[in-house]
This record gives C-alpha cells, structure tokens and sequence, in this order.
C-alpha cells in the first residue's frame, strides 16, 4: 500500500456542496497525483458532489460535520462582531480538538486548506496536531486585511493561484514574504482540446449563429451584469448574436440571479439569451462558443479562461488576477479594465465583427495554453509545495 511509504496529507475542503473552480482543481490534482509519493486523505465538513467525486476516486473521505450554528451560516467565521467571533472560536475549539486527534491518529504530516475560511476553521488543529498547514490562496481581497493576517499567521507556508495573487499578498504581508510561492492553476490540455458535438443543438442555436458565452458561478465577483448589460447592447446591433449564460449562484447570491435575469427577459422570450444552468459537460459548451466572455471584478487565476484556450475559444476578459498568464492581450483574445463596459462591448463587437480575427485568436489561444497551462505544471508545483512545507516544519 502507497500508505506506508508516501508522505500523508490531509486535504480539508471548506466547501463541498459546491463544485467550482478551487474544487475542480482540486479533483484533478487528486486524479493525475502520484501516489507513491503523496497519499490523500480528503477531509469535508458535509456531504455534496465535491465528496461524491472523492469517494469515486477511491480516496479514504473523512466527514467532520461543523457545529451547527457555523454550518448553517457558511461565512460564519469571515463577519459578525468581536463578541460574535469570540463565540464562534468556543464553537470551533472542541472541534478542532477533535480533529487534531484525528489528524495525530492517521499519521498526516502536512495539512492542506483550500481557501481562507478553511485556514481559520483548521488552523487551532493544526497548532494543536503540530502539524504544518499549507494554504493554497484562491483570491487577494484587499478588503479583509485582519482575516488574511490572521490566516497568515497560522499557515507555515502559503502559495497563491496565480503571479497575481502571490505579489498581492507579499506586498501586504511583507514579513511572510519569505514563505508566499506560486502554485498555478493548470487544465487536462487534451480533455478541452479534442471537439465534440457541442451543445447548439440542445439549446436550439443555429450552427451559423455567432455565440457569445460566460461560464460559472453567477455572483457580481464574476461580473454578471456586466455580461447581461452587453448582451443588451450588441443584440440590439446584431439581430443573429445568441448568448449563453451557463452556471449557478450560490443561494446567497439568488437575488442578484434573479435581477440579472429579468434585465434580459426580451432576449430570452426572443430565444437570444440561453440559461442552460450548472453544465458538467464544459468542453462541449465551450466547441459551441465563437467568444468566452470573463468580465470578473476579482479573480485569482481564471481557470475557465484557460479552459476555453485549450479549446480553441478567443476569450474577453478583464485584468483581475491571472489574466497575464491565461491571455495574451490582443493575441490569445483581449483584456479590458474592471467595470468597463464600454471597453468589453467595443472588444466584443470587435470579434462579432471579424470571423477570421477569431479563428487566429483561436489558434493562437491553444498554442498558448499547450505550452504554458497544463495539468502537469499545477500538479508538480503543488506536491512540491507540500513537500517545501512539511520540511518548514
């Protein structure tokens, strides 16, 4: 058995009942890991399809339920008052208590957290196992200083998603500057890159229709309404122009949903403005799409962007994190500023306009990603990343 000889690390996914990018990831590095020099143990605080998934790889998946007050409110340890945390951190004592233990009884060496919510629900087990943690970063929020401090200072070593996310947090955390890598976010190349039947015909899509799209989570992070809103502009300049919005919001997020939505009730009466809803087959969606719309207002990487690149899909983005890696602005497809919709309908009208621009941006786009954002690249980086961090120990 691989147990007795690989290095023991317990990964604990804050987040089961989802499945986006950081899950993803996480799901592809357990599949192409070499076991013989790193064994999994996945930890989850409740059921979902994140866990479903591990238990078909085989992994050994530990349940580790939450309190309920910490659990039901999901965001529990990011807000509230001083005296609201102080209560949390009661609750999440004898939890990690519990926790420890059982990290100390299977032998883990190294404890990975997927986000910063998960470095503050596992650091206290951590400290106690005295066992080192490892923070992969998903995203540089400027506005929750305390809380990436505090995250900072329990986690041995960390390691952003992107060049973007690691400077980020260097520069404001200047003193752990030291122990801040890089684990960039890779894609399986051939999974995107071979075509299929694509998905037009299920959405009811003429195969000459130009076909604009953005994929995943539907939160203003991503930029939603910017998509709605220049989905409005240009369909009232294209009349063939389809566009499809394919994901789910968080039940947080159900209202802005719902606001975005009914701005383009016309388009979907029309039958311009498809909502497939959560996709699992992503490499169809994209052979479908003539452009990938990310409008983001903060990112990490953009690993949908590099989804569509392997595929061969131009993409317009905006400049939040990782979009120097994932797109060359002008060859690969373009990169406008944050909350600029005049820049992101101009670069979209662009390529509506010019089949042969996306066709070279297309090309160019799968170059790029062959040779630079590869599964092989974020699994090397990261088990070395585990490896760095249990000899800080």
């Amino acid at each position: 058995m691989y147990y007795n000889t690989s290095m023991r690390v317990a990964f604990y996914q804050s987040s089961p009942q989802h499945l986006y990018g950081g899950q993803i990831d996480l799901l592809r590095y357990f599949q192409a890991l070499d076991r013989s020099s790193i064994a999994p143990y996945v930890l989850v605080p409740g059921p979902g399809p994140f866990a479903q998934r591990v238990r078909a790889l085989g992994l050994p998946l530990i349940t580790l339920p939450l309190p309920p007050e910490l659990a039901q409110t999901g965001g529990a340890l990011l807000r509230g008052s001083l005296v609201d945390r102080l209560r949390q951190a009661a609750l999440l004592l004898p939890w990690n208590l519990r926790l420890a233990r059982r990290l100390r009884g299977l032998g883990v060496q190294v404890l990975y957290a997927n986000n910063r919510r998960a470095v503050l629900t596992v650091g206290m087990a951590a400290r106690m196992a005295g066992i080192p943690l490892f923070w992969h970063i998903k995203q540089a929020n400027a506005g929750r200083g305390w809380m990436d401090s505090a995250a900072m200072a329990l986690c041995t070593y960390a390691a952003g998603c992107s060049t973007d996310v690691a400077a980020a947090f260097r520069r404001q955390h200047p003193r752990r500057a030291a122990r801040i890598g890089v684990v960039p976010n890779g894609i399986p190349l051939d999974v995107f890159a071979v075509p299929g039947p694509g998905m037009r015909n299920q959405l009811g899509i003429a195969p000459e229709a130009v076909l604009i799209g953005q994929i995943g989570s539907l939160t203003p992070r991503k930029g939603v309404d910017l998509f709605v809103e220049a989905a409005l502009r240009l369909a009232a300049q294209f009349d063939g122009l389809h566009f499809v919005l394919a994901g789910e919001a968080p039940s947080a997020y159900a209202t802005y949903k719902q606001a975005c939505l009914r701005r383009v009730q016309s388009l979907q009466a029309a039958g311009r403005f498809h909502t497939p809803g959560w996709v699992d087959d992503v490499p169809n969606l994209l052979h479908s799409l003539d452009v990938l719309v990310l409008p983001s207002r903060m990112e990490g990487f953009g690993l949908i962007v590099a989804e569509a690149a392997a595929a061969g899909v131009p993409v317009v983005r905006t400049a939040s994190g990782g979009h120097d890696e994932t797109t060359i602005d002008g060859e690969t497809g373009f990169i406008v500023p944050v909350d600029d919709l005049d820049a992101l309908v101009a670069r979209l009208h662009q390529l509506i306009c010019d089949a042969d621009l996306r066709q070279r941006m297309g090309q160019a786009a799968r170059r790029h990603a062959r040779a630079h954002l590869g599964l092989d690249r974020f699994v090397d980086a990261l088990s070395t990343a585990l490896e760095h961090t249990a000899q800080l120990s």
